[in-house]
């Protein structure tokens, strides 16, 4: 799905989305965006092993993120 359907369903679920092709199968190491509509901006969340490992404010994303196609929405909090 595209940034912005991903966004809207992380929001209304509020979860995680992660672009496919930075997660890959068998690994329990990737990066995840939560968006949100606070002073935080989006959060980059790393995560490993289904916890937060590590977060940054302000998620800088390159133009093949906002226009890409491989968005997902994690159905559950990886927390």
């Amino acid at each position: 799905m595209n940034i912005q359907e991903a966004v809207k369903t992380a929001l209304k679920e509020d979860t995680l989305i992660c672009r496919t092709s930075a997660k890959m199968e068998n690994m329990s190491l990737f990066g995840a965006i939560k968006p949100t509509n606070t002073y935080n901006i989006c959060l980059l969340l790393v995560i490993n092993n289904g916890k937060i490992n590590k977060g940054s404010r302000w998620w800088n994303p390159t133009a093949d993120d906002l226009t890409a196609y491989d968005w997902e929405v994690l159905k559950t909090k990886e927390r």
